[in-house]
């Protein structure tokens, strides 16, 4: 079926620039399972899903009712996962739309990727608490002027376990990334949850184009006088010479969006 949508004003709070509110609404109107809106980083268009904690009967008739594929995998994983799952596949669903692909079920890959249409990129994501579930999507044509891009959203909140276990720092940051926070007296916790975030996006954008894992120890933060965030991506066989990868990137209280370009 085509997504309905009615607008929804009290998710702007959030301060999101060029964004369009949107709630989803059941055919038989009964209360919306999730909201949508979108929000522009960099030069795409991100969308986001808001879903509230749903029961596991009411989610799966959200998949039949929007043509989602839940895999062997998901339908055996926790319901926290499914509901993760079906939130980044809608989010999906709308960053498919504006190419022509209303109703298209995007299966997954032998690694969980989602399969986009061949003449389309995309990346998804998708982050959790109790309260609710967020998943951000956005789709691009695949055009050799266009970079392969990946994206990621973090809680604000996690900033914690960075404040509460700062040995966990070890895990994404190099050392000279972790004495440039605090040679400039930056917030280490929300710096380095910025800064996880955007290793992730690159991760995701780098498996995008070459089909290959990288880890957090092959991506350098560059710092520069600039809005975005650099890195330098050093691999060893096929890529001898380093790459640069841009992010661009958007907080709030609640949450950071980051999107790679590569």
């Amino acid at each position: 079926m085509t997504l309905t949508s009615k607008q929804h004003v009290s998710l702007h709070p959030h301060g999101y620039p060029a964004s369009r509110a949107k709630t989803a609404v059941a055919d038989n109107h009964q209360p919306a399972l999730f909201s949508h809106h979108t929000l522009n980083i960099g030069h795409s268009t991100i969308h986001q899903i808001r879903m509230q904690p749903i029961s596991s009967s009411a989610l799966h008739k959200l998949c039949q009712n929007f043509s989602i594929h839940l895999p062997e995998t998901i339908q055996r994983s926790r319901h926290k996962r499914q509901l993760e799952f079906v939130a980044g596949r809608l989010a999906a669903k709308y960053a498919l739309q504006p190419h022509g692909y209303s109703n298209f079920t995007l299966e997954s890959g032998a690694h969980g990727q989602p399969l986009f249409p061949q003449q389309l990129q995309g990346s998804i994501s998708h982050s959790s608490n109790q309260w609710q579930c967020l998943a951000i999507a956005s789709v691009h044509n695949k055009q050799p002027a266009h970079s392969y891009l990946g994206i990621d959203i973090e809680q604000q909140q996690h900033q914690h376990i960075i404040h509460n276990n700062k040995t966990i720092l070890a895990l994404f940051l190099q050392p000279q990334e972790l004495q440039y926070i605090t040679a400039y007296n930056i917030s280490l916790p929300q710096q380095a949850l910025l800064l996880f975030s955007a290793k992730e996006s690159i991760i995701k954008a780098w498996f995008h184009k070459y089909q290959s894992l990288i880890d957090f120890s092959a991506i350098i933060y560059q710092p520069r006088s600039s809005q975005n965030l650099y890195f330098q991506i050093k691999t060893s066989k096929q890529h001898k010479k380093p790459q640069t990868a841009k992010v661009c990137f958007t907080c709030t209280q609640q949450e950071i969006i980051t999107i790679a370009y590569i």
